[in-house]
C-alpha cells in the first residue's frame, strides 16, 4: 500500500518539474541577419545579446525565451553600412539601444525538436507579434536551438525617409539564430 503511494507522489513530482534553464555559449552562438541593398545582397549579426530560454521538448508550452539585444552591436563587415544602421533612419542607437524579443506562447511542432512559437519583438519602441518556430536539439547538458524568422522592418520604421522604398531595401529581412547552450 505504501509503494504504490510513494510511487504517485514520485510521478507527480517529476510531471510538475519546471522546464530546464538553459544559458547561452557565446563561442558558436550567432543571432544574425541578412538583407541587401539595391540588389547587393549583405549579412550582418548583433554581437551582444542576452537570452533567458526556459525549454523542455517533452513539454514545449512551457517553452520562455526572452531576449535581450545590444542593437549598438550590429556589425556587418562595413563601417560606412554600420555607421548607417546607428542613424535616426534605421536603428537609431542613440535614442533606441536595446531590443526584446519574448515567447507569448508555444506549442510543439510537427517534426521531432520543432517548437511552433508566438513571439513578439519590441525594436525602436514599437512591439509587433510574429510566427517564431524553431527546432531544438539536447545532448545531456548541452543544446542546440535554430530559428529563422522574417521581419518586416517597416513596420518598425527601420529605414524610413528615402530607405523606406522597398525596391531599395526589402520590406523583410531574414533573421537567423544558431544558439549552443548549456544546462543552468
Amino acid at each position: 500500500m505504501i509503494r504504490p503511494i510513494a510511487c504517485a507522489l514520485l510521478l507527480s513530482v517529476s510531471a510538475a518539474a519546471p522546464a530546464a534553464e538553459w544559458s547561452l555559449v557565446a563561442a558558436g552562438s550567432t543571432l544574425g541577419f541578412s538583407s541587401s541593398y539595391d540588389g547587393e545582397a549583405f549579412s550582418g549579426r548583433f554581437q551582444r545579446f542576452t537570452p533567458a530560454i526556459t525549454l523542455d521538448p517533452a513539454k514545449p508550452e512551457a517553452t520562455r525565451i526572452e531576449v535581450s539585444i545590444d542593437i549598438a552591436s550590429v556589425a556587418t563587415d562595413n563601417e560606412e553600412r554600420d555607421g548607417t544602421l546607428a542613424t535616426p533612419e534605421f536603428f537609431w542607437t542613440g535614442k533606441f539601444p536595446s531590443a526584446t524579443f519574448r515567447t507569448t506562447a508555444c506549442k510543439a511542432g510537427a517534426a521531432p525538436g520543432a517548437i511552433d512559437c508566438e513571439a513578439s519583438l519590441t525594436l525602436r519602441d514599437r512591439t509587433v507579434a510574429m510566427p517564431f518556430n524553431l527546432r531544438f536539439e539536447a545532448a545531456g547538458d548541452r543544446a542546440t536551438l535554430k530559428a529563422a524568422a522574417k521581419v518586416d522592418r517597416i513596420a518598425f520604421e527601420v529605414g524610413s525617409g528615402d530607405w523606406a522604398d522597398t525596391d531599395l531595401i526589402p520590406q523583410f529581412v531574414d533573421v537567423t539564430v544558431d544558439l549552443v547552450l548549456a544546462r543552468r
